[in-house]
C-alpha cells in the first residue's frame, strides 16, 4: 500500500488502533535526504519482520529520491509524503497515526537493524508493565572520522555491549526503540530532532509504563560526515540538551543550570566515560577514540558553549517578558 497524498500531522494523537486488526508489528521509519540509505534500511526491517504480519511504514519529508526508490523497489511500504519539512518527532508521530500493530517498532532511514531485532525487543512486552523496549546504536562505517566523533559525543550512553537489560535505566533512542499500541496512540514524541527521545521516554515512565533499555540489541547507524557538520550538529546538541535538562531539571544538572559556566568542565567527565563504556563495547572502537580525542575534546566544548548560551537566552528571554530574573 503506498499513500500519495500529501501528509501534514495530526491535531490529535488519540487514535485506537483497529481492534480487528490482525497486525502484529508495525514499523515506522522517518526519513529525510535518505536516498542513498533508504533501501538498506527497508531491507535489514524487511528481514527483521519476515514471517510476521507486519506493517512497515516510512514518513518521508525531504522530496528527494528516497520516495521513487521506496515506489519502486518496496511497493507494500505504506508511503507517507509530506512537503513541509518534519522534524523526527513530527515524522513518528505521523507514521503512530496509522500504525495497526499491537506493538510499534521505531527506526531511522540511515540504520540497519539485525535480524532479530523484533524478536529480541518483543521479549520484553510479556511484562505487562512495560511500555517500551529498545537497544543500543553501533556504528555503520567505522572509516568515517568525523562520524565517528560525532557518534562518540552523540551516542555515549547507547554503546552495544553484552548484559542483562535493565529497567527504567536510560532513555530510549528513536532509532532502534518499541512501544505498545497503546503506548504510541496515546502520548507523543515533542515536536523536534533532537532530545525528543529524552523526553518521551520520560513520558512513558510518568504515565505509569517502564522503560527497559537493552544493550546488547544493535542498531547500526550512518554517522555524519564532514568536521564542519561535526561541529555544527555539537552546536545542535548542546542547545538540545539545555532544551530537555530545563524540562527534566535533574538534581545533577541543577548546578549547571544555575552557573553554565560549569558546562566547560564537562569534558572532564564525559572524554573518560566515553573511554570507559567503549572498552567494555568494542577495543576497536577504543582504539578509534584514542585516535580522534582531541577532535571530540574540542566539539564537545562547542557544545557546552550551545548550552550555556542556550541556557542564557531563555534566561534573559524570561527576564524580558516581564520576570524580575537577573542575567549574570
Amino acid at each position: 500500500m503506498t499513500i500519495k497524498q500529501d501528509a501534514s500531522p495530526p491535531a490529535s494523537r488519540n487514535l485506537a488502533p483497529d481492534a480487528a486488526s490482525d497486525v502484529e508489528v508495525s514499523v515506522v521509519i522517518a526519513g529525510y535526504h535518505g536516498a542513498e540509505t533508504i533501501a538498506d534500511c527497508l531491507r535489514s526491517v524487511d528481514r527483521a519482520t519476515e514471517g510476521r504480519q507486519r506493517q512497515i511504514i516510512v514518513v518521508e519529508s525531504s522530496g528527494d529520491d528516497a520516495r521513487r526508490i521506496i515506489q519502486d523497489e518496496f511497493p507494500d511500504v505504506v508511503l507517507i509524503p509530506s512537503s513541509k519539512r518534519l522534524s523526527a518527532g513530527e515524522a513518528r508521530n505521523l507514521g503512530f497515526t496509522v500504525a495497526r500493530g499491537r506493538l510499534v517498532f521505531v527506526t531511522d532511514q540511515d540504520c540497519l537493524v539485525p535480524m532479530d531485532w523484533v524478536s529480541r525487543l518483543e521479549r520484553h512486552f510479556t511484562d505487562p508493565s512495560v511500555g517500551a523496549a529498545g537497544g543500543s546504536v553501533g556504528v555503520r562505517d567505522i572509516s568515517n572520522l568525523s562520524g565517528f566523533a560525532v557518534y562518540c559525543l552523540e551516542f555515549l550512553r547507547h554503546f552495544p555491549r553484552s548484559g542483562s537489560a535493565r529497567r527504567n535505566h536510560n532513555f530510549l533512542v528513536g532509532c532502534n526503540s518499541s512501544y505498545r499500541s497503546e503506548t504510541v496512540h496515546a502520548l507523543s514524541f515533542p515536536d523536534q530532532t533532537l532530545g525528543e527521545d529524552v523526553l518521551f521516554s520520560e513520558s512513558i515512565r510518568r504515565h505509569g509504563f517502564d522503560v527497559i533499555y537493552d544493550p546488547s540489541v544493535e542498531v547500526q547507524h550512518q554517522n555524519r560526515t564532514g568536521w564542519p557538520e561535526f561541529f555544527h550538529y555539537n552546536r545542535k546538541m548542546g542547545r538540545s540538551a539545555a532544551n530537555y535538562h530545563q524540562v527534566l531539571r535533574r538534581w545533577w544538572i541543577v548546578p549547571f543550570l544555575h552557573l553554565p559556566i560549569l558546562t566547560f568542565l564537562s569534558p572532564v567527565i564525559i572524554l573518560p566515560r566515553i573511554a570507559f563504556d567503549l572498552a567494555r563495547s568494542r577495543w576497536s572502537y577504543v582504539v578509534r577514540f584514542l585516535m580522534l580525542w582531541p577532535m571530540c575534546l574540542l566539539g564537545n566544548l562547542v557544545w557546552a558553549r550551545a548550552f550555556r548560551r542556550k541556557i542564557l537566552d531563555d534566561r534573559l528571554r524570561t527576564a524580558t517578558q516581564g520576570g524580575p530574573d537577573h542575567v549574570p
